[in-house]
Formats: structure tokens, C-alpha cells, sequence
């Protein structure tokens, strides 16, 4: 192996360096960032010089320029002491865990929690709500009409299928893992990494009657670099109840800040130390960082953040305008609306489900008393 050492700006945003460092080159093995030296250990036929002038670059045109957060709301509250080791949670692997028992109960309370909010809240003459159950597999010409792969492509997750020759069927079973490359077709699916885009292709080019609300649970996929899994609630798989709004700006902005009503209102009913802040997506490439500034210029994301331990917290849910963005390049109308456009709101419930637990626990009788009650009903 062999040793690159790079003195970081005094200004650099540290936490935002290291979810970017795995995907500078595949030959980086192991990182340390020790005060403002990164130590980073690479394989010995590396190109080091590349690998420190890339590093440099990621600092100086944006990481260090990282904005810092609005803090839009905050329900503050003290948390005694934060739980971090749950048996009702099970770690396939990292970023894979199974629900049971405690946790299970609350995924199923976050979603149904959720639905009953949309069912109440927007179903008006002006308004339909349509509730859908999607396919997982993404295929890959509306993954790309999108523009994801374009702004984030670090979290692509491609589906390949075997050639079908009976060949390689025959001898797949001996065959060790790094020959499965050259038995492999080009992806023509993809594990979506955003749980709306799918409302989008089925609406391609019609026009709607009125304002929309699409709603749904839906499984996405996230690669978020390999040094980041070890993260506390990094996901590479998880599931989203996700709102999508179809109509004018004044509807899409309204519905958007209807939700962050009831997000506000549902932290403060459980009890959770809980803030919503400006964000932005995590575009890593340099010729992206416009949008980030855009995002934050024009407040078209929001995040809720929950607290996991006293210092650190992680995002639960996003809040999100997105314009054009969608409505252009699929065809997607309101009648009688000279521009249509979408935004979405979506709850990671695992997420979810791991910042409660790490302010509450498992014991059910430290749990806020309505939530007693809902769990003592499956009894």
C-alpha cells in the first residue's frame, strides 16, 4: 500500500469531505482524518498524484464553500440519555436491517399515521388524491429522463440480467464473483434511488383534470459510498411513504408547507428533539455544485433532522419543490394551467424508526402515552 497525506483548509466542511472521499477512486482503501490532516492509504499501483489532485479540488471548489444550514424549526427537548443498541432490529449487512417486534410496530404506526393525514387533509373538489403501489425495478430510459444520473449518479444501483445462454447457466454455480462481469447483460432496469419517479413515467404526457396528490410506500436504493455505511441509519435499501404533488406553484407550495404543519405537529405530539432546515442534495461533481447553490438560494428543500445521540443527527424526511423539472421532460399537464409543476415529501420510515428508538428506547412504558396505547392494541 502507499500513503498520501493531505493538509485540509482551515474552512473546510469535514463532514461533508468524508461522504465524498469513496468515490474519488476506487484504489483509496482506508482514510483518517486526524485535526486537518487526511491520511488516506491506496493501493500500491494508484495514481497518487490524481488521486491528491482530485481531493484538493472536491475542497476548494465547493466542499469548503458548503453552505451553512437555516434552521427553519426546532422542537427542542432533552433527551436523558440516547439508546444505540436495539434487539428488534437486525443487521443483514451494512445499510440492510430487518424490523421486528417494537420497531416493526412503529414503521406501521409512522405509514398509517401518514395516510390518515393525506386521507383528511386533501381531499377537497379542487384537489384528488390517488393512492398507488409501484413496481421496484426502474427501467433505465426513465431513469436517465429524469436527470438523476446527470445530477447524482454515485447512487446508482443497476439491475443486470445473465445472458441467456445455457453455457453460463450451466457453470454459474462455480464460478467466483469477479467472473460474473463477463456473464452479465447491459442493465436495462434500475433500483430507483428516489421514490416519485415512477408517478412520473405513468403520467407521461397526459393531461390531468385538476390538481393531484399521488401517495404511496415505496422501496428505494441508495449507494451512499462505501465508508459511509458504518453511519448510523445509512441505508442502502429502505422504504419511503412518499407525497406527490401535481399542479400550479401556489397549490404545490401550499400542499408542501401543509405537511411541514403536520411534521411539526407529530414531533411535537411524541415528544422528539427535532429540527427542519434549508438542505440540498448531495451533488458531488463540481459542474453540479450550482444547483446545490440554487437549492438553497430558493428554500425548494427542506429536511426534517432528528437527533441520535447528543451531538449528532440524522435526516428523516425531505420536503421538496421541484418545479419544471419533471412536468417538462415527461409531458405531464393540468387542464386550463399554463404551467404545471411537481414537488414531493418523503418519510424514511426506517429512519424514522431508528431516530425514535435512539431517543426513546424499547421499553413501551418510556414511550409517550397515546403510543402505549396504539401498541397495547396488537397485544
Amino acid at each position: 500500500m502507499k500513503k498520501i497525506e493531505i493538509v485540509l483548509n482551515d474552512k473546510l466542511n469535514i463532514k461533508e469531505l468524508k461522504k465524498l472521499i469513496g468515490f474519488v477512486s476506487e484504489d483509496i482503501l482506508i482514510y483518517q482524518i486526524r485535526g486537518k490532516v487526511l491520511s488516506i492509504e491506496v493501493h500500491d499501483d494508484a495514481d497518487c498524484i490524481e488521486i491528491e489532485k482530485t481531493i484538493v479540488s472536491l475542497a476548494n471548489n465547493y466542499v469548503s464553500n458548503a453552505y451553512i444550514e437555516e434552521e427553519k424549526y426546532r422542537n427542542e427537548v432533552k433527551i436523558p440519555s440516547f439508546f444505540c443498541d436495539f434487539k428488534s432490529i437486525h443487521y443483514f449487512d451494512e445499510g440492510m436491517i430487518s424490523l421486528s417486534a417494537q420497531s416493526k410496530f412503529l414503521y406501521s404506526y409512522f405509514d398509517r399515521v401518514i395516510d390518515k393525514f393525506i386521507e383528511r387533509g386533501f381531499h377537497t373538489e379542487e384537489c384528488r388524491v390517488i393512492t398507488k403501489v409501484y413496481p421496484v425495478l426502474l427501467p433505465m430510459k426513465v431513469y436517465k429522463k429524469t436527470g438523476y444520473l446527470k445530477r447524482t449518479p454515485q447512487y446508482a444501483f443497476f439491475c443486470c440480467s445473465l445472458c441467456e445462454n445455457l453455457s453460463v447457466l450451466n457453470k454459474i454455480d462455480k464460478m467466483n464473483e469477479n467472473e460474473y462481469r463477463d456473464i452479465i447483460n447491459n442493465p436495462q432496469y434500475a433500483l430507483s434511488p428516489s421514490a416519485c419517479f415512477h408517478v412520473y413515467e405513468e403520467l407521461k404526457g397526459k393531461t390531468l383534470d385538476k390538481n393531484t396528490i399521488v401517495t404511496f410506500t415505496q422501496s428505494v436504493f441508495r449507494n451512499e459510498g462505501r465508508f459511509n455505511f458504518a453511519e448510523f441509519g445509512r441505508m442502502r435499501d429502505y422504504h419511503v411513504r412518499e407525497i406527490v404533488f401535481i399542479g400550479n406553484s401556489e397549490f404545490v407550495n401550499k400542499s408542501r408547507n401543509k405537511v411541514i404543519d403536520f411534521t411539526k405537529k407529530l414531533v411535537e405530539d411524541l415528544g422528539l428533539n427535532a429540527k427542519i432546515i434549508t438542505a440540498s442534495d448531495p451533488f458531488i461533481l463540481p459542474r453540479m455544485q450550482k444547483l446545490k447553490k440554487m437549492q438553497i438560494k430558493e428554500s425548494s428543500k427542506y429536511e426534517l433532522r432528528m437527533a441520535y445521540t447528543e451531538e449528532e443527527d440524522m435526516s428523516v424526511a425531505s420536503f421538496n419543490i421541484h418545479g419544471t423539472a419533471f412536468t417538462y421532460p415527461f409531458d405531464i399537464k393540468i387542464k386550463n394551467l399554463e404551467e404545471t409543476v411537481t414537488g414531493c415529501v418523503g418519510y424514511g420510515l426506517e429512519r424514522l424508526v431508528l431516530a425514535f428508538l435512539s431517543q426513546y428506547g424499547e421499553n413501551v412504558s418510556n414511550w409517550p402515552e397515546d403510543l402505549q396505547k396504539e401498541y397495547e392494541k396488537i397485544l
